[in-house]
C-alpha cells in the first residue's frame, strides 16, 4: 500500500526509553514526514491529535481512540507483542506491523538471571553488606557452575534461539520445547539434546536445571504454565520469565516458590502495570517481593539502547516502505486491515 500524498503525518508516542531511538527514527526515515511527539501518558492531546495522523508509532492503542484512530493507515509498533494494540481502534484500510530486535538483551538478562540465581547472588550481597560472612565458602560449600548443566527454553523464536546460542557458549546441555516445526540446520547449531513439542514437555521438565519462558502472549499461551508442570521441576531448579507474567499462573508459581517446591525464579514481567506516570500497582495478586529467592525486576530485560536503536530502524524502513507502495515489514496479520 502508498498514500497518495506530499508527506505523512506521523504521530510518535514517547517514553523516557525511546527519548534517545526517537532521533534514531528520524535519521532513518528518508521520506517527507511531519513528525508529532507526545507523551503516551497524555491521553487528551493524543485524542487531539490522532485524527490528522496518517501512521502511529506506538506499542498500544486503546479501544478508547477507536473515533480518533480512524483515519490512520499504519500503525508500526518498535516493539513485539501486540496485545496493547486493541483490534477495534484499528481503522479499515489500517496496516499493523512490529518490530523484534530485543532478543540480545533479554538472552543477555537470562543469562545474568541464571548466574545470580544459581550463586544465590542478591542474598550474599546482603549478609555480607552487614559484615556476615555466612556464605564464606568455609562455612556455606562451593558454588555450582552452570557449565554441564540443564537448560530448556519454552518456544525457539527470535529470543529462544539466541538465549540457547549463549548457553551452547557456556557449555550446558540445551533442551529445546517449540509447537513449530524446527529446521535441522538450528538443532544443530543449537546443539540441542533434545527437541519436544508442548505437549511432551513432562518428558523434558524433570531433566532441567533452568526453564526459560521465551513463548509469546497469546490465546493458547495465557496459563500455560501451572502447578501440574511446576510440580515436574527439580527442587534445586529455576524458572525466569522475560516473556510474558500471564504465561505462567501466578498462584501456582507463587506456591511453588514459597514452599520450595523449586528453588527460585526470576521474574521479570508481570500481571498488573501502572496505567499512570505516578501509579506503583502491585504487579501480581501474590507477595512475591516478601519471598527470598526470586529476582524481581520491572519488564527491562529487553530495554536497552541497542534493541530501541534497532527497532527504530525497522520502524524507518516501514515508513519509507508504505510512503514509496512497497512491501513492509513484519506485517501483524491478526490486526492489519489494508
Amino acid at each position: 500500500m502508498s498514500i497518495n500524498k506530499d508527506k505523512l503525518n506521523v504521530l510518535v508516542l514517547r517514553a523516557n526509553s525511546l527519548d534517545r531511538s526517537i532521533e534514531e527514527l528520524k535519521k532513518n526515515t528518508h521520506v517527507p514526514v511531519e513528525w508529532t511527539i507526545v507523551d503516551f501518558m497524555d491521553k487528551k492531546l493524543i485524542a487531539d491529535v490522532l485524527p490528522h495522523q496518517d501512521v502511529l508509532v506506538s506499542t498500544s492503542l486503546d479501544h478508547s481512540f477507536k473515533n480518533e484512530s480512524k483515519n490512520l493507515k499504519g500503525i508500526f509498533m518498535p516493539g513485539a507483542g501486540w496485545e496493547k494494540v486493541s483490534p477495534e481502534a484499528v481503522p479499515d484500510g489500517c496496516l499493523v506491523t512490529n518490530s523484534y530486535e530485543h532478543e540480545i538483551g533479554i538472552a543477555e538478562y537470562v543469562i545474568m538471571s541464571m548466574i545470580a540465581l544459581d550463586r544465590n547472588l542478591i542474598n550474599v550481597h546482603n549478609n555480607f553488606s552487614k559484615n556476615k560472612w555466612d556464605y564464606w565458602p568455609q562455612r556455606s560449600g562451593p558454588s555450582k557452575e552452570l557449565h554441564g548443566r540443564s537448560v530448556g527454553v519454552l518456544g525457539l523464536g527470535r529470543i529462544g534461539r539466541k538465549v540457547l546460542e549463549m548457553t551452547k557458549v557456556f557449555g550446558m546441555k540445551n533442551y529445546g520445547i517449540e509447537v513449530n516445526p524446527i529446521d535441522q540446520s538450528i538443532i544443530e547449531d543449537l546443539s540441542l539434546v533434545d527437541l519436544v513439542k508442548p505437549k511432551d514437555i513432562i518428558s523434558v521438565l524433570p531433566i532441567l536445571d533452568f526453564f526459560i519462558i521465551c513463548v509469546p502472549f497469546i490465546k493458547s499461551t495465557e496459563g500455560l504454565i501451572t502447578k501440574n508442570e511446576l510440580s515436574l521441576m527439580k527442587k534445586d531448579s529455576f524458572i525466569i520469565n522475560p516473556a510474558r507474567g500471564p504465561i505462567v499462573n501466578q498462584k501456582d508459581l507463587f506456591e511453588s516458590l514459597k514452599t520450595n517446591q523449586i528453588a527460585g525464579a526470576a521474574l521479570d514481567t508481570w500481571y498488573t502495570y501502572p496505567k499512570t506516570k505516578d501509579e506503583n500497582p502491585n504487579p501480581s495478586d501474590f507477595p512475591f517481593n516478601e519471598l527470598n529467592n526470586v529476582i524481581l525486576t520491572p519488564h527491562v530485560c529487553g530495554s536497552t539502547f541497542g534493541t530501541f536503536d534497532r527497532r527504530m530502524k525497522v520502524v524507518a524502513q516501514n515508513i519509507n516502505n508504505f510512503f514509496e507502495g512497497k512491501n513492509p515489514i513484519n506485517r501483524v496479520q491478526e490486526l492489519s486491515k489494508d
